[in-house]
């Protein structure tokens, strides 16, 4: 099969570009051409859907699992995430929020980081009914047991939460020990990316049975100098000076 290219339009919002369940159907077809080839030992692609309600948007502030906990010895590789608002009729218009806030994609637990990726405001804020794909900030493999939130940034919940946010998704559950430790197959080491939040010292109990290769990133993605001691084989510790949040990236 020929790769399957999603027709974006011309401009957004000009409705020329391909429907949403369309462009799924492309996705997922390329992805499992791709994995079928190189024989992946996860999960078939699975393709989901989460509605963000009126209630669930009166407390977009908290966190909202969007993709639950794949299990123990388990990770999630997000393919795909794209969402649609339904706004309210006009003149009122999408969510009623601030022009800085953003619903913030993340696996840490903390609303202000956008560590996989996230929506922008004029989306959330349209009048008309409006497609965003977001792109992963990371790599797109979320390390074992950990779900996947939404959350608006900024501390500040919708004056109206009667607009109806739809998002959907396609992704796979890797088991690290069928797969020799990487989506696809081969003898590649599973990336592991872990969150941190205001830290100096990050101990790290990775299980590797090696020393791993490491980088440390801040929430903007710049990399950070840190001093790193390598306690044994399935262990070590982070130094930062000053603290910081970010992310731990390792292999």
């Amino acid at each position: 099969m020929a790769r399957q290219e999603i027709n974006l339009g011309i401009v957004p919002g000009d409705h020329r570009g391909d429907k949403l369940r369309i462009g799924g159907k492309k996705i997922n077809e390329n992805f499992v051409e791709l994995y079928n080839m190189s024989g992946g030992q996860g999960s078939p692609v699975i393709a989901g859907k989460h509605i963000i309600t009126e209630d669930e948007s009166n407390r977009l502030t908290e966190i909202n699992v969007i993709i639950p906990a794949p299990g123990v010895g388990k990770v999630i590789e997000l393919i795909s995430l794209i969402a649609r608002i339904t706004p309210m009729p006009p003149p009122i218009g999408g969510l009623q929020i601030y022009p800085y806030q953003t619903l913030n994609v993340t696996t840490d637990g903390d609303t202000e980081t956008q560590d996989w990726g996230y929506f922008p405001s004029l989306f959330l804020m349209s009048s008309a009914t409006i497609i965003q794909r977001m792109t992963p900030v990371f790599s797109t493999v979320i390390f074992e047991n950990t779900p996947v939130y939404v959350c608006l940034s900024g501390g500040e919940n919708p004056k109206s939460g009667s607009a109806k946010i739809e998002l959907f998704f396609l992704y796979r559950i890797i088991d690290p020990a069928a797969s020799g430790g990487t989506p696809g197959g081969g003898n590649a080491t599973l990336q592991v990316v872990q969150s941190f939040i205001n830290q100096s010292e990050i101990p790290v109990q990775h299980n590797l049975d090696k020393y791993p290769t490491v980088v440390v990133v801040d929430t903007t993605g710049r990399e950070l100098i840190a001093e790193i001691t390598h306690e044994s084989t399935d262990q070590m510790v982070i130094r930062l000076n000053p603290a910081a949040s970010g992310k731990i990236i390792y292999s």
